[in-house]
């Protein structure tokens, strides 16, 4: 073997031994993360146009089927009068509502900007409660709200409370419904939960509350959310899980003159929010399918709808 050959193979070795020593001491690259958070700015409101659609199909004992289908636009204002620590105090407003609403022997419309009263149909009550309305919403820097009050909505629950026992049930039960926490936050609070307030990686998850109101049942527990891609100077935010129904809340259905109490149910949740770099919510949209079985007096039934709720930002102007 010649000097130039031996020199060739001793300096190939040391190649291989230094690549080798590099890929076990070499770091991985840091993979990067965002703060993924909702800002809220004093002086600062944003609009949003959410709409609501839901096609549903209820099975009694018998067999028979009551199927129905609905939309719901809501205008809703959403004003923060404080924000310090990445505390907020915002002030929402839902400004006007259309509504339609169809099945065999019904079709019922309302535009609270152009008809004088609502109509008497007990479905559509269960959406007019928040209407103008204000009601103020405390958000922590992890999106929670923390506290839910209003003058105008403490007013009306106190006012069905001691007026109750002259108050048909049903309608007692449609109206304290129609401005609980739950409903409020349903269409007022965006966050849902769903955006952290933490740093985070993209395809990186993490586990939150989520509830929710479907067709007048409200679902609650534990979800998964995903950061799915940063482009363009949006976050994709996807939530994909099931909840359960919350058990033996008592409800009202369309068409049955009773209060149904729910025994059990779930909803599987495909949710995508877009938010962008400077913190605000640019779109929300959840597609939802759910079921629960009720009774009624000696009846038992199921309950299963399909419902795309998108909330959408419509513009912000300072105030």
């Amino acid at each position: 073997m010649t000097v130039q050959n031996t020199l060739i193979i001793a300096l190939s070795f040391l190649c291989l031994v230094g690549t080798m020593n590099a890929q076990q001491t070499g770091a991985p690259p840091v993979e990067r993360e965002y703060r993924l958070q909702a800002l809220y700015r004093a002086g600062i409101a944003q609009n949003y146009e959410v709409v609501e659609q839901s096609t549903v199909e209820r099975t009694h004992s018998d067999s028979s089927k009551k199927t129905y289908g609905r939309t719901v636009t809501y205008f809703v204002t959403i004003r923060c009068i404080e924000s310090m620590d990445g505390i907020a105090k915002l002030v929402v407003n839902v400004d006007s509502l259309k509504y339609m609403f169809r099945a065999a022997g019904a079709d019922i419309t309302y535009d609270s900007q152009k008809d004088i009263t609502p109509k008497n149909f007990a479905d559509l009550n269960n959406y007019i409660g928040p209407l103008n309305r204000t009601f103020e919403l405390t958000v922590s820097p992890y999106g929670e709200a923390t506290k839910v009050s209003g003058e105008q909505v403490d007013f009306w629950r106190d006012y069905l409370m001691q007026n109750s026992a002259d108050i048909d049930p049903v309608v007692y039960t449609i109206w304290m419904q129609s401005i609980d926490r739950e409903n409020l936050l349903q269409y007022g609070d965006l966050q849902k939960r769903v955006i952290p307030g933490l740093r985070k990686g993209v395809d990186s998850t993490w586990e939150h509350s989520l509830t929710t109101r479907i067709d007048g049942a409200v679902y609650e527990g534990k979800a998964t959310s995903r950061l799915a891609s940063y482009t363009g100077g949006l976050y994709s935010l996807i939530t994909k899980d099931s909840i359960p129904a919350r058990k033996n809340q008592e409800i009202h259905v369309y068409d049955i003159p009773y209060i149904a109490v729910v025994q059990d149910g779930g909803v599987v949740v495909d949710n995508v929010l877009m938010l962008s770099t400077s913190g605000t919510i640019n779109e929300l949209t959840t597609i939802t399918k759910s079921w629960f079985r009720a009774s009624v007096r000696n009846e038992v039934f199921n309950n299963r709808a399909t419902t795309t709720t998108q909330w959408k930002l419509m513009g912000q102007y300072q105030w």
